[in-house]
Order: structure tokens, then C-alpha cells, then sequence
């Protein structure tokens, strides 16, 4: 019988390779430049990693679509299972699929160019010039490789963070919070970044509170994370930092 721990392992190499082959092809990421957010893009900026089953990635909307180049690098090599081209954006999603044991396991990659969207209409944060001046190169640890990935700035990563309000992200907001704090200039990125800037406190105040002052937040938290450095105390402490973001 296969393992849950197998199959984390076998994804997580994986992912080293093709990530491996997306900076092979795009020049180490700058051509076009591809910088990584979601849960990989996390290590960056906490001591420990959560569990994920995909790899995030956004580009710049250019004159031409860098999602049409990145779709023809792995034509053949990998599925593509969603491909959308629109007037300011596009997102392309590719999957590859293997057998362990008895089971077929797949791992996936998210390629966002222009915005990234949420659920709702409101859900947009813009990729704008000054999130890719100011990305960074990090190390991140994928598998059993060190890899040089580019990040957002904190600023750029923690807006994103916000505005998608999942309830992941919740959980990711609350070890960003607790580990970095809040960054500066937050209130003239956000109206950079944000086409509907008010989004940004109502997502806090609808959905982050809510989230985190649910007595159950310290489990899920410590079930996706795998430890239990954070507790209680941690809790009420990054909550009274969202509640006071409210009155600036």
C-alpha cells in the first residue's frame, strides 16, 4: 500500500523537475520574467512549508501573451487543462499526471499573466512593473533540490495573500503576520496594486478576522503546517494586528 508520506515525497520531486525545466526554458526565470507566489512562494518568508499540490506563477502582461510561449514548452510533456486569454489577463494551468503503486497522482502548474483573480470580480491584483522591478532571487528547497527562484517583495506577496482570502491563505496571512509583521507602504501599494483598494479592508475585516478568531484556527493551522510552534497566544497576537490594520 502506498503511503500518504510516498506521495508527498514523489510530488515534491516532481515539482523540482518541472519547475527545473520552466527555469531551463525562460533563462532562469527572466524571459519572460516568472516570479513564484503561492505556497512555494511562502518558504521565502517563513521557517517552515505547507503541503501543496501546485506551483503558482505570474508574468507581466507584455505586447504578446507569454502564456502562448510557456503552453508550446511542454506540448507533449505535460496536460494542459485550462488555457484563458482575455483583454488584460490570462491564465494557463498545465498538469502531469504519474503512477505510484496503484495510484495515479498529479501535480500541477498555474501560470497567471497580467492579473491574479479570485472568486468574485473584485479579486483582482494587478502585475504591474514595479512588482517585477522589486521581486526577488531566493533559495527555496523543492524535493531533495535547492532551487533559485525570483518572489515578490513581502509587500506584494502579503497584498496578495490578503485580497485571495482563502481559507489557506488565512492560515498563510497569520504566519506571515506572526513571523514578519505588517509591511510598510501598505496603504499606497494597495491602491497601486488593487483596482478596488476598499477590497483589501473588507477582506480582512469579513473574512481574516473571522477566520482566526474561530477557536478551531490553532488546529487547522497546525495540521497544514505540521508543527506546534503556533498557538493560542500566537493567535490573539497576530488577531489584535489585523483588528488594529482596521483603524489606520
Amino acid at each position: 500500500m502506498v503511503r500518504q508520506i510516498d506521495i508527498m515525497q514523489k510530488r515534491e520531486e516532481t515539482m523540482a523537475e518541472v519547475i527545473d525545466s520552466v527555469s531551463r526554458k525562460s533563462d532562469g526565470f527572466n524571459k519572460p520574467p516568472i516570479t513564484t507566489i503561492g505556497g512555494y512562494g511562502l518558504r521565502a518568508f517563513v521557517p517552515f512549508s505547507r503541503y501543496t499540490r501546485d506551483c503558482d506563477f505570474v508574468v507581466p502582461k507584455g505586447k504578446g501573451w507569454a502564456i502562448d510561449s510557456i503552453r508550446e514548452w511542454f506540448r507533449g510533456d505535460m496536460e494542459v487543462v485550462a488555457f484563458e486569454k482575455h483583454s488584460t489577463y490570462g491564465f494557463l494551468r498545465l498538469i502531469r499526471a504519474f503512477r505510484l503503486g496503484n495510484k495515479t497522482v498529479r501535480v500541477s502548474m498555474d501560470f497567471m499573466e497580467g492579473e491574479v483573480r479570485g472568486r468574485t470580480d473584485e479579486q483582482i491584483v494587478l502585475i504591474d512593473r514595479k512588482f517585477i522591478e522589486n521581486r526577488k532571487s531566493v533559495a527555496l528547497d523543492v524535493g531533495t533540490r535547492t532551487m533559485k527562484l525570483f518572489v515578490p517583495e513581502y509587500l506584494d506577496y502579503f497584498i496578495l495573500k490578503v485580497v485571495s482570502g482563502r481559507p489557506s491563505d488565512v492560515r498563510d496571512v497569520a504566519a506571515l503576520v506572526w513571523k514578519n509583521g505588517i509591511p510598510s507602504g501598505l496603504p499606497e501599494r494597495v491602491g497601486e496594486m488593487v483596482p478596488h483598494p476598499a477590497l483589501f479592508k473588507r477582506m480582512i475585516a469579513e473574512r481574516i478576522i473571522p477566520d482566526m478568531s474561530d477557536k478551531r484556527f490553532v488546529d487547522s493551522w497546525r495540521g497544514m503546517f505540521v508543527t506546534t510552534l503556533f498557538g493560542d497566544r500566537e493567535r490573539e497576537e497576530v488577531l489584535g494586528i489585523m483588528e488594529e490594520m482596521l483603524q489606520e
